[in-house]
């Protein structure tokens, strides 16, 4: 709704209400912060690492289904579909084509493969955002200070969310991907095969195929490129 607003504010060139929408947003994204905290009140690392983000992961890009999956009664060649992920959303699309940032040429590549999992419909809005004037060159053009600080307020807003996002992953893949060998590792083969032991090839991987920390820090660092410098 803030950007919408906010849209219809730099078309008719409403400073006060522009602003006032500017503040909103800053304000969701942290509520969006907020609310990823709840993760370590409800989601055990170990259970999510070992069974429920197997369920998660897809087969493209995911060395333990090379040859894609073979859908019976649909199709006769395998078929290769990336995993859920957080690249998948929506809203977080809508704020990096609202804000102007601009990731690397990998990390966009990504991206927009993964936009082909949204729904047509919520792609096709964050296309309509793409195309909607700039807001940071309005806010650039403006010289007004107060735009300005709004402005940054939502980039380091997402920044933020975007470095809890690494800290989630860092406790719930990486140091849960350590303890699971660790645990693995003590049993040896006194307790035969591990039934919920994940494939290898997950360890360094995001659901949706991504190599997950690389991916996560260049788009959380090229956001805090997106700031406006005094």
């Amino acid at each position: 709704q803030a950007i919408l607003g906010a849209i219809r504010a730099i078309l008719q060139l409403d400073e006060e209400t522009l602003h006032k929408a500017l503040q909103e947003l800053a304000e969701a994204i942290g509520d969006m912060s907020e609310a990823l905290k709840r993760m370590h009140d409800y989601v055990d690392p170990a259970v999510f690492y070992a069974v429920i983000r197997i369920f998660l992961s897809g087969w493209k890009d995911n060395p333990a289904m090379p040859a894609g999956l073979i859908y019976e009664g649909v199709c006769d060649e395998p078929m290769a579909y990336s995993g859920g992920s957080a690249a998948q959303s929506t809203v977080l699309h809508a704020f990096d084509e609202f804000l102007g940032i601009r990731h690397s040429e990998e990390s966009t590549a990504f991206l927009h493969r993964m936009r082909d999992y949204m729904p047509p419909p919520h792609r096709a809005f964050v296309e309509e955002i793409r195309r909607a004037p700039s807001l940071k060159q309005h806010v650039l053009s403006s010289g007004d200070a107060r735009l300005r600080a709004a402005f940054n307020r939502c980039v380091s807003a997402l920044a933020d969310f975007r470095s809890y996002h690494i800290a989630i992953v860092t406790k719930y893949i990486a140091v849960a991907a350590a303890k699971a060998k660790a645990g693995w590792a003590e049993q040896g083969d006194r307790a035969g095969p591990s039934l919920g032991k994940p494939p290898s090839a997950l360890e360094a991987k995001g659901t949706g195929g991504s190599h997950i920390f690389s991916f996560l820090k260049s788009v959380r660092d090229t956001t805090r490129e997106g700031m406006i410098r005094a």
